[in-house]
């Protein structure tokens, strides 16, 4: 009977001893106090949206039409049928992954020159800058001004050296490549920023030792450079990846998806679907194929993370 009571007597103190103390507990209650504010606000604009629109993508939900009745997956269904949809989600991977390959392949070369001791080269930093600080909607406008063939400086000035004469916006080819071409101008100097800080921190005794051992500069930036550098190379490309899934401002401004459809995006689709013709239902679904690539997007970027040992 006594080795019983001793027994739940130690029991009961190892209870007391896990017990977090009164100061523990108010550093807790502090911690949840201050978080939660930051906690509700995220869950307003971002779980609550993303799960409105999944649950909307289900009905047939239109401000014109006065529906909003449950439909299952036949918005789904006519996606597929969507010649718009098609031709967007179709042109958005080509735009995206074309973008951010050229971009960073610039903003490597741009980071490259800027990385090298001229004189101006402070001068040159700055109006790097300059592509990148014009709000991307002011640029896609200015851009259709500039190429347009019958008022346009650009179309202008081809016409003067070689006698042709110069249509952009109308051959789905070239407006597809012009706009890949602007995205590159406007996003490759902000990715030859980050590229610089990343070579300013190399230290300079490898390029020395490597110039003793008789390297080019060619193999210096591949064999030093490079590996380096490639960590804010992935973060980068991932990075432009999704926010150029999520965006339609330059193209609107530039072609408004034109000719046709040929420079749609998806982002361009859900903005007609849903603002313009007030299609919430058929604009949902659209955003929940959009939200599937972003995921596959961003799950290859953590193998890619993995693989490659990223780390700062």
């Amino acid at each position: 009977m006594t080795s019983t009571l001793e027994n739940n007597a130690v029991a009961r103190r190892k209870m007391t001893l896990r017990l977090p103390s009164k100061a523990t507990r108010r550093r807790y209650l502090l911690f949840v106090l201050l978080v939660s504010p930051a906690f509700v606000l995220r869950l307003a604009t971002a779980v609550y949206p993303i799960v409105q629109t999944i649950l909307y993508s289900f009905r047939n939900y239109s401000l014109l039409k006065g529906t909003n009745e449950f439909v299952g997956l036949e918005n789904y269904a006519n996606l597929a049928n969507n010649y718009g949809v098609r031709g967007a989600l179709s042109f958005t991977i080509i735009y995206v992954v074309a973008s951010t390959i050229l971009g960073l392949i610039v903003g490597l070369l741009i980071a490259q020159l800027l990385n090298a001791n001229f004189k101006g080269r402070t001068f040159a930093r700055t109006i790097n800058l300059i592509p990148w600080a014009i709000p991307t909607i002011v640029a896609g406008y200015a851009f259709r001004w500039l190429l347009d063939d019958q008022f346009g400086l650009i179309p202008y000035w081809f016409t003067e050296l070689t006698g042709q004469r110069m249509v952009v916006f109308i051959d789905p080819t070239y407006a597809r490549l012009t706009v890949i071409l602007v995205h590159v101008w406007k996003d490759a100097p902000f990715m030859a920023v980050v590229f610089l800080a990343g070579m300013q921190g190399i230290p300079l005794d490898l390029y020395e030792a490597a110039r003793v051992d008789g390297a080019n500069a060619w193999q210096r930036f591949w064999h030093i450079t490079m590996p380096l550098v490639a960590p804010l190379v992935i973060t980068m490309g991932l990075f432009r990846l999704v926010w150029s899934l999520a965006s339609f401002d330059l193209v609107f401004g530039l072609t408004s998806g034109g000719p046709g459809v040929a420079t749609s995006v998806l982002a361009l689709q859900i903005f007609r679907e849903g603002i313009l013709f007030f299609k919430f239902g058929f604009a949902s679904a659209i955003s929940g194929v959009l939200l599937l690539l972003v995921a596959v997007i961003g799950l290859v970027g953590l193998r890619l993370y993995r693989r490659f040992d990223v780390t700062y």
